[in-house]
């Protein structure tokens, strides 16, 4: 049980990392967009997908600290 726990908290920290990445990816075309002139639509969604990928890491991290449970006690 002990290494099903440990392998699920590194896959939802490394999962939490790569929606990070993406969300950053997402960030610099929403400015290379905004920069050449793209219809607001292109924006938006850009945006959205963006945001959407900041909380899918930060989702992930809090799964992956339940699953830690408390430490330091």
């Amino acid at each position: 049980m002990l290494f099903t726990r440990a392998i699920a908290i590194a896959c939802l920290t490394v999962f939490a990392w790569l929606l990070w990445v993406a969300a950053c990816l997402f960030l610099l075309l929403v400015a290379m967009a905004w920069w050449s002139g793209d219809p607001a639509l292109k924006l938006g969604y850009l945006i959205l997908l963006a945001l959407g990928a900041l909380v899918g890491g930060f989702v992930c991290r809090l799964f992956a600290r339940r699953i830690e449970g408390p430490t330091g006690h």
